[in-house]
């Protein structure tokens, strides 16, 4: 049965951040398992020019070291979408530079009605947003992957009464 609230952080994940805790994170995850090798960064064959422009761009902006070859599909969804917006955004704004009624195309009784690539560049951004979520592509993803924090010795201990003492008494936990 699935545990409620928020999923899991991958242990790969606290890792990468340096918030890997082993008493915290190393209970329950015995059998985690983790993705091996980098993905690729040739574009999978049956990808379109654009597509293959989309994926280069994604391999060379992605996180270092976070896309595995397991990725590639969810990686493949955010290029197709991507790639599907651009094109659906292009064809829209050639409907648009004759028109005097942006966004909107005549109906079959002549009636303006939205445009039917509205609805297309919506899909797809929706799908880019819920891909790039996954892959960490967003300024909102980001946060969550993290980085290596400071080295302990380039974090400066507060200057409380306890630091005081321990450089007083010169230990060996003194800075």
């Amino acid at each position: 049965m699935p545990r409620p609230g928020p999923k899991p952080t991958p242990t790969a994940l606290h890792r990468l951040r340096g918030t890997f805790n082993a008493t915290r994170h190393g209970r329950d995850r015995a059998g985690e398992p983790e993705a091996v090798g980098d993905l690729s960064a040739d574009a999978p064959e049956w990808m379109s020019p654009g597509q293959r422009e989309s994926w280069a761009y994604a391999m060379a902006h992605a996180p270092a070291g976070l896309l595995k070859p397991i990725d590639r599909a969810v990686l493949a969804v955010w290029v197709e979408a991507e790639d599907r917006h651009r094109v659906a955004v292009m064809q829209q704004a050639k409907l648009d530079a004759g028109s005097s009624l942006p966004l909107l195309t005549k109906g079959r009784d002549g009636q303006p009605s939205p445009s039917p690539y509205l609805r297309i560049i919506r899909q797809a951004a929706d799908t880019m947003l819920r891909a790039a979520g996954e892959l960490g592509f967003s300024p909102a993803a980001r946060p969550r992957l993290g980085g290596a924090g400071p080295r302990p010795e380039e974090v400066a201990e507060p200057d409380t009464p306890w630091t005081r003492l321990k450089l007083i008494h010169g230990g060996p936990e003194a800075g």
